[in-house]
């Protein structure tokens, strides 16, 4: 490692660290506010909320603070009762209430605002960074905060459809088929297929959570762009078992780092990974048809199994340093090799590989 990589190593450390000093610091200090203002923290975040959006619904407001409408209407009405908001009618709608934050008292409780003691501190606080300085700045804080919003996001939509474990799952329910999808990539997943499950699938996960939406047979995993903190990435070991009742369609996308499929006993009706892998275990059932399998973007080190006097083709692009198919092997071989088992030809289930991008080590048994 180069003394420049090393010290942009350290940088980013320190600035993880201090992201992290800077949650716990901005915590603290909107506690202080809460207790001098005599209000707790959702009443504070309801106020800053205001600050920033003006008069709005309170559907609009829940949605921001992930609350249901019951709570909604108890929060305004005691900060309505302190003085803090004001319902009036929509002057867009008269049909609707919005809630409007009283300016005064938003200045009293301490929440910046334009104008506000807070917001001439930080101008002042700011003021030795020329304009350049200040845009980059600004960029590194907005890209933040969207992360923020969408991990907070992903997590109130995983507390709603799994458990504090990171378990998720949802019932097979008329269920025919099913398809699984991780839209932007996967860390190190592990596939499994089960029957007698009465649930279209199961799911469990460490670390950062993903996104999970059903959609009629469709089970889509989807990792935000930007999650856990400034610079930091984590890792997302992640188990997934199907319900094997059913045929099902895999698909990851963005590629992977490490993948082991063991689908004996399913239907697989296809099996797509798009963007590269380090390490791929795959342990294909018996086939159903004629079954594509396709992996793209390159791979580091892949194993395909399949079993015994099932018929298999393997459409090779740009080469592999090592590749074993059946009893064949090959120390290194370029440009596109064609290859198939024997028995293939006018076999009605079989399965069809296709990986481009090139190869470390592949073998296909």
């Amino acid at each position: 490692m180069t003394k420049e990589s090393k010290e942009r190593e350290e940088l980013l450390r320190e600035l993880v660290e201090e992201n992290r000093r800077s949650n716990v610091e901005g915590l603290s200090y909107l506690q202080a506010v809460a207790e001098r203002s005599g209000m707790n923290l959702s009443d504070l975040q309801c106020m800053n909320i205001l600050a920033l959006t003006g008069p709005v619904t309170a559907g609009r407001l829940g949605e921001e603070m992930g609350l249901t409408t019951g709570a909604v209407t108890g929060l305004v009405n005691r900060l309505e009762k302190s003085g803090y908001v004001r319902r009036e009618k929509d002057p867009d709608d008269g049909r609707r209430v919005v809630i409007r934050p009283v300016a005064e008292e938003l200045e009293r409780a301490g929440v910046v605002y334009p104008g506000s003691r807070e917001e001439m501190s930080l101008n002042s606080l700011l003021s030795d960074y020329d304009d350049r300085t200040l845009a980059i700045f600004l960029e590194v804080v907005r890209k933040s905060n969207r992360a923020t919003r969408e991990e907070t996001a992903r997590i109130r939509a995983a507390s709603r459809g799994g458990d504090r474990e990171g378990g998720f799952s949802a019932p097979l329910g008329s269920v025919k088929s099913g398809r699984l999808v991780f839209a932007k990539g996967a860390d190190r997943l592990t596939l499994r297929a089960s029957s007698g499950m009465g649930d279209l699938y199961r799911g469990r996960f460490e670390g950062v959570l993903p996104k999970v939406d059903v959609k009629d047979g469709t089970v889509t995993f989807r990792y935000s762009s930007g999650f856990g903190g400034l610079f930091e990435r984590r890792s997302r070991p992640g188990e997934v078992t199907l319900n094997a009742a059913i045929p099902w369609e895999v698909e990851v996308r963005g590629g992977a780092y490490k993948v082991e499929a063991d689908l004996r006993g399913s239907e697989l009706s296809s099996f797509i990974l798009k963007g590269g892998i380090i390490h791929l275990d795959l342990r294909l059932p018996e086939p159903s048809g004629v079954v594509p399998i396709r992996l793209s973007g390159g791979a580091s080190k892949v194993t395909i199994q399949r079993p015994l006097g099932v018929g298999a083709r393997l459409n090779l692009k740009s080469g592999a340093a090592a590749l074993t198919f059946d009893e064949q092997s090959f120390d290194a071989v370029g440009g596109t090799v064609r290859l198939q088992s024997e028995g293939y030809d006018g076999a009605s289930e079989r399965y069809e590989i296709e990986v481009s991008g090139g190869a470390s080590d592949l073998t296909v048994r």
